[in-house]
């Protein structure tokens, strides 16, 4: 079966047209030999998304997002790769291999098919309750009176349960649709003497679907005061609340063109706002915001608002799911809603632009946590304040670089009347604790990234090295003891591997990078390739690349020189013989 897939892949690689495949998802014009376009995954007017069809590759200079055709297929279906490869492998008429299934997997499948194609039945049949019979009348009302149009109810297939115990239960019998199957699925409940009836009874009905839009769930709202207010499908095999986010099939379109995603609780909320013409908003179905549906936002956005409840529960849980975006590497903010209404409540009192105006003035995620966590100590008290020190810390653990701790750890000294040396104290404490190898005893000193220079620099030698081959073993000494960033080294690790077994290709480099560096090779892959004298250009790039790590030890020992003085420290001798070496080192560089 590898050697199918294998086949498979360059049979689709082979034949897929990249700029018939974007052409299908973005308006191209042709200049020189490259396509010009305006990006689908972030919303811009003037084109920066660039596609050139001699290397099979896209990249927007915009957002920097890039890779090949089969990355972009996954990006604008949000499908995995070999579901991209099904995508394209249809469109030209290639044949799919099938590997040979065990027959669990078989069986697991067609349980799979069937529990989906009843939930899409159910979904079909309730919608009809709602819309179609006079049974209906009550819960169409309630929703165009919540300000749900039409549009919106036919957009998210809702529906009504109607009031009896085996209306559903009937129905779908009557489509080949097995008691059994109707319980597994979330749909009925097992009764006396072996019978069963409808789970939900009298409610609006609400499909909860995947990303890609397969229905695995429902939930139900009543229509007056009893309660439960909610009730909604158990978790199953096919409804993973952790895994889902409410109406991201609806909003993925609005999520990729504004690279924001709003995030509230409750699915009435999200319809609600998409009901009000927002329709970047998605619902965690609840205050509980995992890490898988953290990662389902990443794919799409950089931008995320949380805007939650405004009662206690709510912002608790908007504590923690700043942290776990923010470790995803999401900008991170959180909207406050006055009034201590909830989203649903607020936009129909107020309207869309009033909601608006809350996004906008969302609050920086890692402010929000400080500001809520000195809430919840009493700070008139020492005890108090030590207490909400302790707490922010780890949220302070969480910051990528030196400079954005500086800047909290002055806001968290301001709010709470503490010297700012005490908490940056406490902060290094805990950031030896938490990771000793990379924190010395004297203060570290902050991170440099890399500059628009040295970027540059390395940019230019992948390329050279990309249409110059034969030089990778030649150089490649040299260019690890230059310095290469992070993104950078792991191209030039799968580049060196890949040539020294016979097998380098674009296609074959490109495949075995993660998403951030097959954005990075695109990018380079996509600029023209500067100057022939392949190896000058070479030798320049690590010659700068050289010179910019030897300023960069310079200054970080010369920093050392300046604590090790103030202190008194036996180190400085040896500290000030590094900056003598590393000077003559940039010397013999000219």
């Amino acid at each position: 079966m590898d050697g199918e897939l294998e086949n498979f892949k360059e049979q689709v690689r082979a034949n897929a047209d990249i700029v018939d495949i974007v052409s299908g998802y973005v308006t191209l014009s042709k200049k020189g030999s490259r396509f010009w376009g305006c990006c689908p995954f972030h919303g811009e007017k003037t084109p920066s998304f660039c596609v050139t069809p001699q290397n099979n590759m896209f990249y927007c200079f915009g957002c920097h997002e890039g890779g090949d055709v089969i990355k972009f297929v996954q990006k604008s279906e949000n499908c995995t790769f070999f579901e991209a490869l099904k995508i394209i492998a249809a469109k030209y008429g290639i044949s799919v291999p099938e590997k040979q299934k065990t027959p669990e997997e078989i069986k697991r499948e067609e349980k799979n098919k069937r529990i989906y194609a009843a939930n899409d039945l159910a979904a079909r049949f309730y919608n009809a309750c709602l819309v179609k019979t006079k049974h209906g009348t009550q819960a169409l009302n309630y929703l165009h009176g919540r300000g749900i149009t039409d549009e919106i109810i036919a957009s998210f297939t809702i529906g009504y349960a109607l009031n009896n115990y085996d209306s559903l239960r009937n129905s779908l019998v009557k489509r080949g649709v097995n008691d059994k199957l109707l319980v597994e699925a979330g749909l009925e409940l097992e009764g006396k003497n072996n019978s069963t009836y409808d789970k939900f009874r009298n409610r609006v009905m609400i499909p909860i679907k995947d990303a890609r839009g397969k229905i695995v769930g429902f939930g139900g709202r009543v229509l007056d005061d009893s309660l439960p207010k909610y009730l909604n499908t158990g978790e199953t095999a096919w409804f993973n609340k952790r895994r889902i986010l409410f109406g991201l099939d609806v909003a993925v379109g609005s999520i990729r063109k504004t690279n924001q995603v709003i995030i509230v609780e409750g699915y009435m909320d999200a319809i609600s706002l998409h009901a009000a013409r927002i329709s970047n908003v998605v619902a965690s179905m609840g205050t509980a915001f995992a890490a898988e549906q953290g990662r389902l936002i990443a794919r799409m956005a950089e931008d995320i608002v949380f805007c939650y409840d405004s009662d206690q529960a709510g912002r608790r849980a908007s504590v923690r799911a700043v942290s776990i975006a923010r470790q995803l590497g999401l900008k991170v903010r959180v909207a406050g809603v006055p009034e201590g209404k909830d989203p649903d409540e607020f936009v129909r009192a107020h309207g869309k632009d009033a909601f608006l105006d809350v996004i906008v003035k969302a609050q920086n995620g890692l402010e929000f946590q400080i500001d809520e966590t000195i809430k919840q100590n009493n700070i008139t008290t020492l005890a108090g304040k030590v207490e909400a020190v302790s707490n922010i810390i780890p949220f302070l653990l969480e910051c990528k670089n030196e400079i954005e701790v500086a800047e909290y750890i002055k806001r968290v000294a301001l709010l709470l009347t503490i010297d700012e040396v005490l908490i940056r104290e406490e902060y290094y404490k805990a950031a030896r604790q938490k990771s000793p190898k990379k924190l010395s005893e004297a203060r570290p000193v902050p991170e440099r990234k890399v500059t628009n220079a040295s970027s540059a620099a390395e940019e230019m030698l992948l390329g050279q090295l990309l249409h110059n081959p034969d030089c990778i073993n030649i150089y490649q000494d040299e260019i690890q003891k230059a310095g290469i960033s992070e993104t950078v080294s792991r191209i030039f690790a799968k580049l060196i591997e890949l040539y020294n077994i016979n097998k380098f290709s674009l296609a074959a480099l490109n495949e075995s990078l993660d998403d951030e560096a097959q954005s990075l090779l695109a990018g380079i892959m996509t600029k023209p390739v500067v100057g022939e004298e392949g190896e000058t250009i070479i030798r320049d790039c690590i010659k700068q690349l050289t010179r910019k790590r030897l300023e960069r030890e310079y200054d970080e020992h010369r920093s050392l020189v300046e604590q090790y003085e103030k202190a008194g420290d036996e180190r400085l001798v040896s500290a000030l013989r590094e900056i003598q070496r590393i000077k003559d080192e940039i010397k013999k560089l000219y």
